[in-house]
């Protein structure tokens, strides 16, 4: 029996060092550029599955030999940073009254112009009442039986100028803002469908510079969903291998097409020498990505820095993700980061937080 444990072990210290470095290597391929590495750039998302079974050695060596509990804390250690980049915690901190407050929120084509039972429009009502000062949308363009005209004389009588960009390059970009407008751009990269807009706003004396953002998406189909589900439920299913062959070549290509869109947007942030800058938007990618990696060497993530937990936007069972996300320069100091889960409707939830000037900067 003692040499069965030990060999049980043995075996288990090799593999907790295994589960270490997998961390460590997960978190260091977001620094890889998916337009070179597209596949390697997709091991970040196994990033929380790899930090639960570190966690899982945890327990299993206070039960068998606590001697070793050591190792998967050393494991974690190496990776400290980006654990607090996934799942940050932070003392909570009350917002200034003269904050402003900042919405991110893909938005579905507003739920699909759903209506509720007394015949309103929910997603509609959310957004006029939220008492943001800025309001940035991805897939924002009204359906059909929801005209564009109505929901800006809605927003309109909200107290917001509007801004849309639809030149037939790319998705209609919208900006909602209590703060004067002052310019629009499109910031020009290759995609399908999505696109980033730039937008200049009036801040007391100083001009800020706002990129809404809906990078490129994997789109994956109801299908590939389903597929999905099915892999993560029976891996040993006989379709499994063929149907994950197929998604990790969707969502490589797709992540092929994120590396320079996201490199774009960070170009122009540096060539606007702008100091009030506000990156935002569906990114379609985790914390431990390209996109974030390369974000966080010019900014700062607010979730980051004013959030607590996994803040997971994406609002789809079985995929548990964060991939809307704020990033701001240190102009700001942001408050209260979080993901509003009463905001059902689409198939993410908005992104919040409150910004203020950062005292340095006066």
């Amino acid at each position: 029996m003692n040499t069965l444990k030990r060999i049980l072990i043995q075996l288990s210290i090799g593999a907790n060092i295994m589960a270490a470095f997998m961390l460590w290597a997960c978190g260091l391929s977001s620094g890889l550029n998916p337009a070179i590495h597209s596949h390697v750039a997709l091991f970040g998302l196994g990033f929380p599955l790899l930090l639960l079974l570190n966690i899982a050695f945890i327990f299993f060596w206070l039960v068998f030999s606590i001697r070793y509990v050591w190792l998967p804390f050393v494991g974690m250690l190496l990776s400290v940073s980006y654990i607090y980049d996934y799942c940050p915690v932070n003392w909570p901190e009350k917002h200034p009254e003269d904050a402003l407050k900042l919405l991110t929120y893909n938005t579905e084509f507003l739920a699909r112009g759903e209506k509720n039972a007394e015949g309103r429009y929910p997603i509609l009502d959310y957004l006029a009442a939220s008492e943001a000062d800025i309001i940035c949308l991805q897939e924002g363009v009204a359906p059909k039986n929801l005209k564009s005209e109505y929901v800006d004389s809605i927003m309109a009588k909200a107290g917001y100028h509007i801004r849309r960009l639809h030149d037939g390059k790319a998705e209609p970009q919208f900006v909602y803002s209590r703060l004067p407008i002052l310019s629009v751009h499109r910031i020009a990269y290759e995609s399908t469908t999505n696109g980033s807009l730039a937008v200049e706003l009036l801040y007391g004396q100083d001009t800020v510079l706002l990129v809404n953002n809906h990078l490129e998406s994997y789109k994956l189909t109801p299908e590939d969903k389903m597929k999905y589900k099915e892999i993560i439920k029976d891996p040993e299913n006989g379709h499994a291998e063929s149907n994950s062959r197929e998604l990790v070549r969707k969502m490589a290509g797709a992540s092929r097409l994120r590396g320079p869109q996201v490199d774009s947007v960070l170009n122009y942030v540096e060539k606007s020498g702008r100091r009030a800058v506000i990156v935002c938007g569906d990114l379609n990618d985790s914390p431990i990505s390209y996109s974030c990696h390369r974000l966080s060497s010019r900014l700062k993530s607010a979730f980051r820095q004013s959030g607590n937990g996994l803040g997971l936007s994406y609002n789809q069972k079985g995929f548990y993700f964060r991939i809307d996300h704020i990033f701001v320069s240190d102009y700001w100091q942001t408050y209260e980061t979080h993901v509003d889960k009463t905001a059902p409707w689409s198939d993410h939830y908005p992104m919040i937080t409150y910004l203020k000037k950062h005292k340095k900067e006066d």
